[in-house]
């Protein structure tokens, strides 16, 4: 096999190998609320609602990804998901690694199967 040939194959398994390792995240958004310009600021991530009540809720956005994908990226996509709807805070309700069973791996072993999802609501706080 020629160099040129064998480079173009070591090359294309490397990227076979980098889209198997790397987890697509996905991020939906529906909306039941109040429509809002995008929000060009930070989009705070909430344990709870604010106590004053002082928000309108927008919309529920979630997102899911592998094992692989941090939780730290699931959650920026959603900040970027809901700020371009008008949000500047979500309220996080859901947090969970789904561990996904297959005929070769019991169950919570083989991670890479495993689906990390997160779910919030996303609001506009009014003094925020």
């Amino acid at each position: 096999m020629s160099l040129p040939r064998c480079r173009v194959r070591i090359i294309f398994l490397l990227a076979a190998l980098l889209i198997l390792i790397a987890g697509c995240a996905t991020v939906r958004f529906t909306s039941t609320g109040e429509s809002y310009p995008a929000h060009a600021g930070a989009v705070k991530i909430l344990k709870a609602y604010p106590e004053d009540g002082g928000y309108d809720e927008i919309g529920w956005v979630s997102a899911d990804g592998d094992f692989n994908t941090p939780w730290s990226e699931l959650l920026g996509l959603m900040q970027k998901e809901a700020a371009s709807h008008g949000a500047n805070a979500i309220v996080i309700e859901e947090k969970f690694t789904t561990q996904l069973d297959t005929p070769q791996y019991s169950v919570g072993v083989n991670q890479q199967n495993d689906v990390r999802s997160v779910t919030a609501v996303a609001i506009r706080v009014k003094n925020l």
